[in-house]
């Protein structure tokens, strides 16, 4: 009787909470199709090569009389264009807020890249006539290329891109804008060839175009390209230029005295027309001390001082010219102020703020970047920072300790100007630790002197005569060796040949067996000859030890180079990871090989 009334109650709750609904008018529905869908997508050409997408959207309910429950959101553009993609983030407007994104989902048609905004909470409701508005941000690179059309008084490029976004949606308006670089001239487009073109405005120095699709179909599928020019006639102040950061490597230091260091290496190659003297780079607020150099000295610094609102510049005059296709490598050194970067919230321990990279600090993607913190001596990190959700996927840490010190190192992959990497850790430190170097070296003047004080007296014993290596031995040592590399190349040589079915694979054991039989003589008779050389004196040990740390290394090398195409194979890491581990490994072996050869090209001379 109990439980029947319970149902009762349960289902009078039920039907008032379906009246309070419809007194409220409210009906909500997830169906985004019931909505008009309004976007505007803009290009802007940044100098430097980058270039940024930026797609906003205004969906207005003006069908039906349901609210509409607005979950998710897709957007995409031709599949060809996804190996060019550096970033991409979603925000909404009024008030402005990141949201969530999903890479490269399926548009329900082959041939696209899309991406999904995932609007928080449950939700956003779009009631009856009233629009939402929010944007998503891609950032290209390599979509602009030299066009080899231009007259000798004038410089071409062809700028390829997606002219509308492909939506699983129709839309009813597509307004595309393209804002061209600085001082350029648009010049042809595959519009023309329809029977279209851009509307062309001139603002300040450069030029917008306009173009207006309406309405815009869905998964809407058009690669397209534009051609425009710069003159020569007289330099432009803002000549175009294609620049491939392939990688910077950031070094900063804090020692025990207070000062922070910081040195920067820039591996910088010109893609474009334009020759590059000179590179300008942005500072932090309050550098001092600033330095460049290269591999044949220093450079001319030229700085600019900002304030709070305007950035301090330093023109890094580069040696010589760097055309086309050739890469400028320069390190810049400078110093900051200790204020304004730690802070110090008890007795021993610090904060440490400080952004690598700040939004339009640079406009080209930094394909490696590589950042190194090192604490002074004696301190120990407590809070390591957090990195970027958009960057976790593209980051390799490393956290180094030895007895006194540790250092902190981060290399991240693909970096636009929109990915923040703002630093922020804590770490203890001891200040009694800044007179520990100091009177660790009085100690240890203090101990040799009394230790030569200490021997003056006592007789100085007979030297002992180091052990000739017979040259018989190190020819012996080195012709063995080359026979041993000749099989080792053999053997590669062959698992190729198996590879590609160019050999029977019984074939194939007969002859690995063979080489791998030689292989066994060789390192015994190489083991009887490296102890013969060894024992001739410390400087042949050495030797020895380098040929067997670099042999150590090969076999790592070629361990770790396996296992990563099986966890490749296995779908276990991305093709990115797996090609950028690939590199690094043969960069590896190559310079175990390069050690290795240096150790036997010396033998060789003694023998000479």
């Amino acid at each position: 009787m109990k439980k029947r009334r319970f149902q009762l109650v349960l289902i009078l709750v039920f039907f008032v909470s379906l009246q309070i609904s419809a007194s409220l008018g409210v009906n909500a529905t997830t169906n985004e199709t019931s909505l008009g869908i309004q976007v505007d997508h803009t290009f802007e050409i940044q100098n430097g090569g980058l270039v940024i997408l930026e797609e906003n959207f205004r969906l207005t309910n003006k069908h039906g009389e349901d609210t509409v429950l607005l979950q998710n959101f897709t957007t995409g553009f031709p599949f060809e264009y996804g190996s060019n993609l550096d970033g991409c983030f979603a925000y909404s407007e009024a008030p402005y807020q990141q949201l969530d994104l999903l890479h490269d989902v399926g548009l329900g048609k082959i041939g696209f890249y899309g991406t999904t905004v995932k609007f928080p909470n449950s939700g956003i409701p779009i009631s009856i006539n009233e629009t939402y508005s929010f944007a998503v941000v891609f950032v290209f690179s390599d979509l602009i290329s030299v066009e080899t059309s231009g007259t000798p008084d004038e410089l071409w490029w062809n700028f390829t891109f997606p002219l509308f976004p492909s939506l699983p949606y129709q839309a009813s308006e597509c307004s595309v804008t393209i804002i061209l670089p600085d001082e350029t001239t648009y010049i042809d487009s595959l519009l023309t060839s329809r029977g279209s073109d851009f509307g062309v405005t001139n603002l300040d120095s450069h030029q917008t175009l306009n173009f207006t699709e309406n309405p815009l179909e869905k998964l809407a599928y058009a690669p397209s390209w534009l051609i425009f020019r710069q003159s020569t006639i007289l330099t432009p102040d803002n000549p175009f230029h294609l620049i491939d950061a392939n990688e910077i490597n950031r070094e900063i230091t804090l020692d025990e005295w207070g000062r922070i260091s910081l040195s920067e290496s820039y591996y910088l190659e010109n893609k474009g027309l334009w020759n590059l003297t000179e590179i300008e780079i942005h500072l932090p607020q309050g550098v001092h001390e600033i330095s460049a150099r290269d591999e044949s000295g220093d450079l001319q610094v030229v700085l600019a001082e900002g304030n709070a609102t305007v950035l301090t510049n330093a023109t890094i005059q580069l040696r010589g010219v760097i055309r086309k296709n050739q890469e400028a490598k320069f390190t810049v050194t400078y110093y900051i102020p200790w204020k304004g970067y730690i802070d110090q919230y008890s007795l021993h321990n610090f904060n440490w703020s400080f952004a690598f990279l700040e939004r339009q600090y640079f406009n080209w993607p930094i394909r490696k970047l590589t950042t190194t913190f090192i604490l002074p001596e004696g301190a120990k990190f407590l809070q390591l920072p957090a990195v970027p959700e958009n960057l976790k996927g593209e980051k390799i840490e490393s956290l180094q300790r030895d007895v006194f010190q540790e250092v902190l190192t981060y290399t991240f992959y693909n970096v636009t100007p929109f990915h923040e990497l703002d630093f922020n850790l804590t770490y203890d430190y001891f200040v009694f630790w800044a007179s520990f170097r100091p009177t660790l070296w009085i100690g240890v003047i203090v101990l040799v002197i009394s230790v030569v004080a200490l021997l003056w007296k006592v007789p100085r014993p007979t030297p002992i005569s180091m052990i000739p290596v017979p040259s018989k031995d190190l020819r012996s040592f080195v012709d063995t060796y080359g026979k041993k590399t000749s099989l080792l190349l053999e053997l590669e040589t062959l698992e190729q040949q198996l590879k590609r079915s160019k050999i029977r694979r019984r074939r194939y054991r007969i002859r690995r067996k063979a080489i791998e039989g030689r292989l066994s003589v060789l390192s015994r008779d190489l083991s009887s000859l490296r102890e013969k050389i060894r024992a001739a004196g410390t400087r042949y040990a050495n030797v020895m030890r380098q040929i067997e740390i670099a042999e150590t290394e090969l076999e790592g090398t070629e361990t770790d180079i396996r296992r990563v195409g099986a966890r490749y194979r296995r779908g276990e890491i991305s093709k990115g990871a797996y090609n950028r581990l690939l590199g690094e490994y043969h960069r590896r072996r190559e310079r175990a090989k390069v050690t290795i050869d240096g150790v036997l090209l010396r033998l060789q001379e003694e023998i000479r």
